[in-house]
């Protein structure tokens, strides 16, 4: 049985796949409670062989919550990569009815966004091209996985083999079975609306509680003028997370304005065809496996990648 302590909604994938802005929308529903922090990873240690924290601290994300909330939030991308071992521990931890959410986005475009994103936070060099970036992940993709590290070479590791889903996916499905949901980044991109009104009917909500301007996109990677200024507020935004957690207007207010100072769309760098292709390629039969894998499951609206 979970604790009214402990989360009951878990997002647990992908990187760069509209999770922070999912993670955001559901915090400001008012039967849903989000954790202080959005990415804790809390059952990550056991991919590694490790034991995880007391339970007593994992709670203290949600100390904030009231007990009526409906659901406990918390979204921890890399939890799809641990496979059964993180899948049947969150069971048991959290209880059977917990709700799984992941969110897919194209591989190849979520390889970039990855790549884009870890550059623009100063863990790539900026030297680094997208295709050199390509070919040192493919070379290293045999590797095992570690997806707590930051460091340049585990960011080669884990950028291609992250968009093979279907290697991680299937048991999931048969520990959590209909409390899990596989939705898709290009319909949150192309309609966020009717995506969180589809979202909310799953869970059980009232989508109707949502304002239009709710729907704002959220940790978004933008081309910058000054280095150093990005990387100070990015340091401001991860240290006082848990404030922003508590005042996303004023976070959002905060935002724009940053844009306006710092932001260049000039200066962001755009995948070329070949990459593109190369990519489109390599990832085929790996989507190939997740769309029939879907269809048996009676999931057979997809996105294009998919079709």
């Amino acid at each position: 049985m979970n604790s009214s302590k402990l989360p009951n909604l878990i997002i647990g994938g992908v990187h760069k796949a509209g999770t922070t802005s999912v993670f955001t929308y559901l915090s400001l529903h008012s039967e849903v409670c989000g954790s202080t922090s959005k990415e804790i990873g809390f059952f990550m240690p056991l991919k590694y062989g490790k034991e995880i924290p007391p339970l007593s601290e994992y709670e203290g994300y949600f100390s904030h919550c009231n007990i009526n909330n409906k659901y406990r939030l918390e979204a921890s991308p890399s939890y799809l990569y641990g496979k059964e071992v993180i899948a049947h521990r969150i069971k048991k931890e959290l209880g059977s009815e917990t709700k799984i959410l992941f969110i897919f986005r194209n591989p190849s475009d979520r390889l970039f966004s990855f790549y884009e994103r870890k550059k623009a936070n100063a863990y790539l060099g900026e030297k680094i091209s997208f295709s050199e970036f390509i070919k040192k992940s493919q070379t290293l993709a045999t590797e095992e996985m570690d997806d707590m590290r930051e460091d340049e070479e585990a960011l080669f590791i884990r950028g291609i083999k992250e968009g093979f889903y279907i290697d991680y996916l299937p048991c999931w499905f048969e520990i959590f079975g209909s409390n899990l949901k596989v939705l898709f980044f290009e319909d949150l991109k192309e309609d966020t609306p009717a995506f969180m009104e589809h979202l909310c009917n799953w869970l059980g909500l009232d989508f109707n509680l949502y304002k239009p301007d709710d729907f704002k996109i959220e940790n978004q990677t933008i081309g910058y003028k000054n280095r150093w200024m990005h990387s100070t507020m990015l340091g401001v935004n991860k240290k006082f997370e848990s404030f922003w957690r508590k005042n996303v207007g004023l976070k959002r207010t905060l935002r724009n304005l940053y844009k306006k100072i710092n932001a260049s769309e000039s200066k962001r760098e755009k995948m070329n065809i070949e990459e593109r292709n190369y990519l489109e390629t390599l990832y085929v039969p790996y989507n190939k496996r997740l769309a029939d894998f879907l269809r048996k499951r009676g999931i057979t609206q997809f996105p294009a990648w998919l079709n």
